[in-house]
């Protein structure tokens, strides 16, 4: 026993002097937030998009095509003439510039500016839970090094107990029932702490999923007092349907949805092209020979009639509206039942705390006094191990409140879509995106 009292005071105070060198929360957000594969799929799916509107300003310009052909021709014709075999020979160079397609490659620019737009906000949104989600992994990990401690310090007093009845019982001064009576505690207490510890392990584990990579043996305490949260309820949700990227996801739907209506109305006008061709022929249509010519050419197209497919589209379109709206509506729903969620906990786990902490005081002032009376034999075996388990009861009630309260106002600062910014933690970039797309985009 006292071999086991010797290696438990051993292992509470490595476990102390451990804090001296810890990674803050911070540190293991930011630096694994890049590494993160959901964070990477937003970050490429954004730049995919980036691509769409250069393909889509792509129609502002002109277009140059090249032919060469070579081959056998045969000609027949009615004139009497003999029939021609001939080696067709082509060499043709078109230039084509849009002068009016209806407003369909203006609607299409700001359909891939609305989608990289909204690209942009999941990928802030993306960023954004994982943070959340990480966080929650790191303060699990807190909150088990802090309830296996608790444990340990448990079942450091249960020793301490124990000794002092197995004393007393090998002196005659107390029963064989209260030794064992109190091995029976110390047992339990051994149990809570193996609990406590599994519990360690499954954090860990969960931490390594999440973050990507191993928990850091010793995690900094974390504190949320300086993150800046709003002034009270009314305020975070103002700010949660301002700023919360769900919102801006949803809002650029909206406006892509509306920019393909337009496009899809193009097909109602006319196209005018100006179109350029030069042509260097050889043997041509049974006449042997060059056949050059130039031609620089005006040209209207007008679809007059194919089958009202158009009006169809343009109704379909219309309808994508009225859905992209309604998920907007509903964004704004769960943000703000999100953030009331939050905020309802922050203020009860805030009251709750200030009588935990009452609590743990006065159990441990009325476990010190039972210990004293327990001594002169005015509290039975009983009531110091009860005060004991009473103790170690509230610390742990105190420690999970506060872990929760925590957490609680990094949900609230998510919910406005403050967190990264609260973190510092920085938002992963395109590399090769040009300043003029950014602002597009909205970054």
């Amino acid at each position: 026993m006292k071999f086991r009292y010797s290696m438990l005071a051993l292992a509470l105070s490595a476990g102390v002097a451990g804090w001296s060198s810890a990674a803050t929360l911070q540190d293991v957000v930011a630096g694994n937030i890049e590494q993160n594969p959901e964070v990477q799929r937003a970050l490429q799916n954004y730049a995919a998009v980036i691509q769409e509107i250069r393909q889509a300003r792509a129609g502002y310009y002109p277009t140059l095509d090249a032919t060469i052909g070579y081959g056998y021709e045969w000609t027949d014709k009615e004139n009497g003439t003999q029939d021609t075999e001939l080696d067709r020979r082509e060499a043709r160079l078109n230039l084509n510039q849009m002068i009016f397609d209806g407003f369909a490659t203006g609607s299409e620019v700001k359909r891939q500016e609305a989608r990289a737009a909204s690209r942009a906000s999941s990928l802030k949104d993306t960023a954004q839970r994982y943070t959340l989600e990480a966080s929650r992994a790191y303060m699990e990990v807190l909150r088990r090094e802090q309830l296996l401690t608790l444990a340990k310090e448990s079942l450091y007093n249960h020793v301490t107990i124990y000794d002092q009845i197995k004393r007393r019982t090998e002196s005659g001064m107390d029963s064989l029932a209260s030794n064992q009576q109190a091995d029976g505690r110390l047992a339990l207490a051994e149990v809570n702490m193996l609990a406590a510890e599994n519990n360690l392990r499954d954090a860990r584990a969960n931490y390594l999923r999440v973050v990507g990579q191993p928990a850091p043996e010793n995690p900094e305490p974390f504190s949320a007092m300086e993150l800046g949260l709003p002034a009270n309820l009314e305020e975070a949700v103002a700010r949660g349907l301002e700023n919360q990227p769900v919102v801006g996801v949803a809002q650029f739907d909206v406006e892509a949805a509306v920019a393909q209506r337009d496009a899809a109305k193009s097909r109602m006008y006319p196209r005018l092209d100006f179109e350029v061709e030069r042509r260097w022929d050889e043997n041509i249509d049974g006449i042997e020979g060059d056949d050059e010519d130039l031609t620089a050419m005006l040209r209207l197209r007008y679809n007059l009639f194919n089958g009202g497919a158009d009006k169809a589209r343009i109704r379909q379109t219309e309808h994508q509206i009225g859905e992209a709206q309604a998920i907007q509506r509903d964004a704004q729903r769960q943000i703000r039942e999100s953030i009331e969620l939050a905020w309802n906990a922050h203020e009860i786990l805030t009251r709750q705390m200030a009588h935990l902490e009452r609590h743990v005081i006065s159990s441990e002032e009325t476990r010190d006094s039972y210990k004293k009376q327990f001594d002169i034999g005015q509290r039975s075996l009983l009531d110091l191990l009860d005060t004991e388990n009473e103790v170690f009861s509230a610390k742990n009630q105190l420690a999970e409140a506060r872990i929760d309260d925590q957490m609680a106002q990094l949900r609230i600062l998510a919910g406005t879509g403050d967190l990264l910014e609260a973190l510092n933690v920085p938002l992963p970039e395109v590399g090769d995106q040009p300043q003029q797309e950014m602002a597009d985009s909205g970054q």
